[in-house]
């Protein structure tokens, strides 16, 4: 537990630093950090959400295969764990959950939201956010990986920025963002105690491969189901 509170100091300072926000009003962070709108910021946080999707995770994939199958197991234990937890709240424990834009509206207030053109609004199933969780756990994983402080502090604020930018569309409450940012550590954190206490042959393997082989194999299937 050592090594995990050393890598991921960073993290769990995050965590303890805006605790008390999340007493705030409902709608308080939103309002603050939404009125805040510049042409750059909307661009810039439409694409710091996007690293919150899915589909990062399948690149992050990619590059963990460059290591030991311990790692591995650690990442993909963590993702299933994050799934779980957010799926749980989301579509469970607080289905139909109201997100930013409905609560404000119902609540006469929608003329306080400034929307960024192009990005599609959604209205319930608001906690917790789920891209927040994903780039956390994503985040802390690599932190746990890395070994290096500075990397540490470099992946948090990558983090949070992404949480920042679910708040700044209006797609989240602050309180969402936090949860999500705990759950994705704490997805992080349970799967690499439990595979490092539970130590296994093939966790000191490691995946070789030929990647001019598996492009070249790949050509060549496209080209034959092209010409076929």
């Amino acid at each position: 537990m050592q090594i995990v509170v050393k890598r991921l100091f960073p993290f769990f300072l995050l965590i303890v630093i805006f605790f008390p926000i999340i007493f705030l009003t409902k709608g308080t962070v939103v309002l603050a950090v939404n009125s805040s709108r510049t042409p750059f910021f909307d661009v810039f946080f439409s694409k710091a959400s996007a690293l919150g999707n899915a589909i990062t995770v399948i690149f992050a994939v990619l590059l963990v295969l460059k290591f030991k199958l311990k790692w591995l197991a650690i990442f993909l234990l963590a993702f299933a764990f994050q799934i779980v937890l957010v799926l749980l709240f989301k579509k469970g424990i607080y289905s139909g959950e109201l997100r930013p834009y409905l609560y404000f509206k119902n609540a006469g207030l929608g003329d306080l939201l400034h929307l960024v053109e192009g990005v599609k609004i959604r209205y319930v199933n608001t906690f917790p956010s789920g891209h927040t969780a994903t780039i956390f756990y994503l985040t802390s994983f690599f932190a746990l990986l890395s070994r290096n402080r500075t990397a540490s502090w470099v992946l948090v604020v990558l983090g949070f920025i992404v949480g920042l930018s679910r708040i700044y569309l209006v797609q989240h409450f602050f309180v969402d963002v936090y949860f999500g940012m705990l759950f994705g550590l704490l997805s992080s954190v349970f799967a690499y105690l439990i595979v490092r206490a539970h130590p296994k042959k093939w966790h000191s393997q490691q995946i070789h491969f030929d990647l001019h082989r598996v492009h070249r194999k790949t050509k060549d299937a496209i080209n034959q189901l092209l010409n076929g």
